[in-house]
């Protein structure tokens, strides 16, 4: 058995990160004939000029598949030694019922290894991240683990229901991280979350669950799209709970892993409208400088978001050695959840 212990702790960091994104386009105008909203409302408020979508044909295991396959690359080794594929996604697989984990493992090779579905929202990315860490070091057979954050949001938007205007904004991709236990040049430190599940019913597709049960692919009567109930009393709710949990589960991750606000260098959120962010980033006594945000260019991919700003951070040198970013989430539930990312 190898000792993966670094000083008196085992670790387990982010030895890789694999990023895909459809190559169709829809941008604010195009939006904006089809809703009837003034496009200044996504450019200026939302602060989103285009989203990536993904054709008819291309669904979201296999842009995970594609993402996958980028981490594995990048980690330099063998799809075979992954021990453990979690598989994260805010919305609807290829299937309703179906193992889009068990679809991966078997496209990019990882024969062998334990695959399984996460579901938290917008959270999911984090959350499956958590779940592999703790996996890899309750095991001493473990090595490596696979987290594939998956979305097809698109195609659960309808434009002409101006209730849903804050879903608008979401587009379609993947990311996917190799998780390796002793990594070196960075370490997961900590992870908080929370959820506030009093607004639970707001958001959701009334149908093609057990209380209405319905043939997949029906969209005539628009039941089939997310729906967003009293809009006003969800904005009400969340305006009292949202930004006091997203602070609250940020500061506390940080407390658990030893670390302050002062030691952040990049907060790295989901993907919410520019003023939510600003909120967010005055909250903690952070400015602009301190985030990467993709929202212009692709609208709010559910549980992508993190993981694929985190490639983005690294790429461009915004985080080396001595940094410490922070991955930071919210979800429909509604649910937030943080986890601190130190590089050394």
């Amino acid at each position: 058995m190898t000792d993966w212990k670094m000083g008196d702790k085992e670790t387990v960091g982010i030895a890789s990160i694999g990023c895909y994104v459809p190559p169709g386009i829809i941008t604010s105008e195009e939006i904006s004939r089809l809703s009837g909203i003034p496009v200044e409302v996504f450019r200026d408020k939302i602060g989103m000029e285009r989203k990536h979508v993904a054709a008819e044909d291309e669904h979201p295991s296999e842009m995970g598949v594609r993402a996958a396959e980028v981490a594995v690359t990048r980690a330099g080794i063998d799809p075979g030694e992954i021990d453990v594929l979690v598989y994260c996604s805010a919305g609807f697989y290829d299937y309703r019922i179906w193992s889009p984990a068990a679809k991966v493992q078997t496209a990019i090779g990882a024969d062998g290894c334990y695959a399984f579905e996460v579901k938290n929202g917008c959270n999911g990315g984090n959350l499956g991240i958590s779940i592999s860490k703790s996996l890899l070091l309750g095991d001493p057979d473990m090595n490596y683990a696979l987290v594939v954050c998956s979305e097809k949001l698109s195609i659960s938007v309808d434009y002409e229901d101006r209730n849903a205007l804050s879903l608008f904004m979401v587009g379609d991709g993947a990311a996917a991280a190799i998780l390796k236990k002793g990594e070196g040049t960075n370490r997961l430190l900590s992870y908080a979350a929370r959820t506030e599940g009093s607004a639970v019913d707001s958001i959701k597709v009334p149908f093609g669950g057990t209380r209405r049960p319905r043939p997949p692919g029906r969209h005539e009567d628009g039941l089939g799209y997310i729906r967003i109930d009293d809009p006003a009393g969800l904005d009400l709710i969340l305006s009292q709970t949202y930004l006091e949990n997203y602070l609250r589960v940020i500061k506390r991750s940080l407390e658990k892993g030893g670390r302050s606000l002062q030691d952040v260098d990049l907060l790295l959120t989901n993907q919410v409208k520019r003023s939510l962010l600003e909120d967010i980033l005055q909250g903690l006594d952070l400015g602009w400088d301190h985030t990467i945000t993709s929202i212009r260019d692709y609208g709010h991919m559910g549980t992508v978001d993190t993981l694929f700003n985190l490639s983005r951070a690294i790429e461009s040198g915004r985080l080396g050695p001595g940094s410490l970013a922070v991955l930071a989430s919210s979800g429909a539930g509604f649910t937030w959840a943080a986890m601190p990312v130190e590089f050394f």
